[in-house]
């Protein structure tokens, strides 16, 4: 099992923010800088949820995570994610306020356990630092000229191109042996660094044993990234590989 990193700073440590690096309907993403009372330091991202907004009605304006489309469709994600509260059941169930602040909270805290899961498996995702209740700090893939470009921003071609997906292959393997499916793959939400692929964004990562739909979402995202690779020239079969990572299962 992988441990915490070597570059990562431990407490006492100060942090500053650099300023924005990305931000998206879902989260808003920092840069940070942590340095240590000996003076080392790292540069990590804060990942932090959009939060909600009342209208001028008096209405809950969905923004943020709510008006992504991962959200609006949370409940077949979290299919086997259930509530043992009954009072939380209902206010998710009728995605009150309070329904809705369970919910992002759960997703934070949930992307948070499986990015440790998979980073323990050796699967190419940053690692997650720490998270609280509106923020989640992770490792930065980048350097201090900016962060690491998507995979659907990369111009590979040839042997990068293939190098780009036999790690994708194996990196998919491993979270489903793990017993997970990304739920959202796509060249978007991979990043190509130093000659490395990785995967980012796991909010929505479903337990394939535990939600019904589990397989149908491993096909999705298979379906999803061999489309982009088949479009810049390899040829990938995803019925091929889906049915190779069942072997996995």
């Amino acid at each position: 099992m992988r441990s915490a990193p070597d570059w990562l700073i431990a407490e006492p440590f100060n942090d500053v923010d650099l300023g924005v690096l990305k931000s998206g309907k879902e989260a808003q993403i920092n840069l940070i800088e942590r340095t240590g009372d000996d003076g080392t330091s790292c540069l990590l991202a804060k990942k932090r949820y959009l939060p909600r907004e009342v209208t001028q009605k008096g209405q809950l304006e969905a923004t943020g995570m709510q008006r992504a489309s991962t959200f609006r469709n949370d409940s077949a994600y979290r299919e086997g994610r259930q509530f043992r509260r009954s009072r939380e059941r209902r206010a998710v169930e009728q995605m009150t306020r309070y329904g809705k602040r369970l919910l992002q909270d759960r997703w934070m805290g949930h992307e948070h356990d499986v990015m440790a899961r998979l980073y323990a498996k050796d699967v190419a995702v940053p690692y997650p630092v720490s998270f609280n209740e509106d923020a989640f700090i992770l490792e930065y893939v980048g350097d201090a000229e900016g962060a690491a470009p998507q995979l659907a921003a990369s111009r590979l071609r040839g042997a990068e191109l293939q190098s780009a997906f036999d790690q994708l292959v194996d990196g998919i393997a491993s979270m489903t042996e793990e017993g997970f499916a990304h739920g959202d793959l796509s060249a978007f939400n991979l990043l190509w660094w130093d000659d490395r692929l990785w995967f980012i964004d796991f909010p929505q990562a479903i337990d394939i044993a535990v939600n019904p739909q589990g397989l149908d979402f491993l096909h999705r995202d298979l379906t999803n990234v061999c489309t982009w690779f088949n479009r810049r020239g390899l040829d990938v079969d995803a019925e091929r590989v889906f049915v190779d990572m069942l072997n996995f299962i």
